[in-house]
This record gives structure tokens, C-alpha cells and sequence, in this order.
């Protein structure tokens, strides 16, 4: 798993929570400018967050059952 791999896997997982997060504050009324900065903001600290764990763990040969990766 090179660096190709982990950027690939933290722009799908920024993808994915920027459009659940931008849904939600959508649904609770707040503006398009509003909802797109925050929805971003907590994309790329939450898919920070869940890369650099799965980045530790992997280096500990440790595989994620869910993730379906297998560390080298």
C-alpha cells in the first residue's frame, strides 16, 4: 500500500462525510456558504483523523476487517 493508496482512500473518505455532513446542515436550515465551509472543514479533519489511525495500525500489521485492507 503506497501513498497512491492513501490518498485515493482519504479523498473517497473526505467525499463521502463532506456529503453526509453537507446533507445534514442542509436539513437543519443553515445556508449553502455555511454548510459547504463546515462540511468541509470537519471532512478533512475527520478523514485526517480516521487516515492516521488506519496509517498507524497498518504499520503495526494490524488489518481493519471493515477498511478490507491488509497491511504489506
Amino acid at each position: 500500500m503506497g501513498a497512491r493508496f492513501w490518498i485515493r482512500r482519504f479523498c473517497v473518505v473526505c467525499v463521502g462525510i463532506f456529503a453526509v455532513l453537507l446533507f445534514a446542515e442542509r436539513l437543519k436550515g443553515h445556508g449553502w456558504r455555511a454548510a459547504i465551509i463546515f462540511s468541509a472543514l470537519w471532512a478533512l479533519i475527520s478523514a485526517s483523523i480516521f487516515i492516521g489511525t488506519r496509517l498507524y495500525y497498518a504499520s503495526k500489521g494490524q488489518a481493519c476487517p471493515l477498511c478490507k485492507d491488509t497491511p504489506e
